[in-house]
């Protein structure tokens, strides 16, 4: 994979994800109305695209993405890549914490409400901050002219 088409990749990967993120968060900035079941169920719905889509997201920049060309054109930067590779699995725990405590068994009240709304605007800012560090990454990689030494 050239280094334009693992950024064509990423960028193509990382609008999925904000299109994803965006209909959550549209949800969220929605008013509840009256019927606060209807809201649940949509918020439930999205949110849970959201979710599966993140696994495979992440699994595939692992394994088939943007990483492995990274560590080939750049060994030095393994540090840098398994950083992200734990942002992974923070991000992934975030997502499923909010889907068993909140999504799949709890019924919300108005505190509870609150605290949900707050921990998936969390996670959805801390994802855009982990794409945005994925897409520089990638930038300085692939932009950079490595030369030889004869």
């Amino acid at each position: 994979m050239t280094g334009r088409d693992v950024a064509a990749w990423i960028r193509d990967e990382h609008k999925i994800v904000a299109h994803l993120t965006n209909q959550v968060r549209s949800i969220l900035d929605s008013d509840v109305g009256d019927d606060r079941d209807l809201w649940l169920d949509q918020l439930r719905q999205n949110f849970g695209r959201l979710r599966a889509h993140l696994k495979q997201h992440m699994k595939a920049e692992e394994v088939d993405g943007f990483m492995a060309p990274v560590l080939e054109r750049r060994p030095t930067l393994s540090r840098e890549v398994q950083h992200l590779k734990d942002e992974h699995v923070e991000l992934l725990r975030m997502r499923d914490e909010i889907w068993e405590e909140f999504v799949a068994v709890v019924p919300l009240d108005d505190e509870r409400d609150k605290d949900t709304r707050h921990r998936i605007q969390h996670l959805i800012s801390a994802l855009k901050h982990h794409e945005e560090h994925e897409e520089l990454l990638v930038t300085f990689v692939f932009s950079q002219d490595i030369g030889t030494h004869d």
